[in-house]
């Protein structure tokens, strides 16, 4: 399993002109090559969201995640959840905005066993508002994972 620590840093708008369906831009990450399996490198994604009617954060009991990560190479798909969202800043009138900052453990990055000379990869990412509208999709740059 992929460990993530998620930061989110969210505000409200003023003016909520946004549609309700959440979008994600303006994503990067560092480093783009890592140790792969160690435990002393991290790969940071980042991405600016935002949400006409507000309605981000999943039930963390629940199936349904909030960020999807599918692997390059393999099709597999990371769910997280995003931290606890204050209800205060939650209004469907303003909508709402933030950045989201995942932390990607190298510990967790292997490459396939059959790159012994390392390998390389990229995340498509997407989230989901509790209505189960889906986000725009975005690439991440190619992670390479050293041997």
């Amino acid at each position: 399993a992929l460990m993530a620590l998620l930061m989110l840093v969210i505000t409200s708008c003023h003016k909520n002109d946004v549609s309700n369906i959440p979008n994600i831009s303006a994503l990067s990450l560092r480093p783009n090559a890592v140790r792969a399996g160690s435990s002393d490198d991290t790969v940071f994604i980042f991405f600016h969201l935002q949400d006409g009617d507000a309605d981000l954060g999943n039930d963390p009991n629940g199936t349904n995640y909030d960020i999807y990560m599918t692997d390059s190479r393999d099709g597999s798909v990371q769910g997280m959840f995003f931290p606890q969202i204050d209800k205060r800043i939650e209004d469907p009138t303003k909508g709402i905005e933030g950045t989201c900052t995942l932390k990607l453990l190298a510990a967790n990055l292997l490459p396939r066993p059959d790159h012994t000379q390392g390998d390389t990869l990229h995340y498509d990412i997407y989230i989901k508002d509790r209505a189960q509208h889906s986000s725009n999709h975005l690439t991440t740059p190619d992670i390479y994972l050293k041997p």
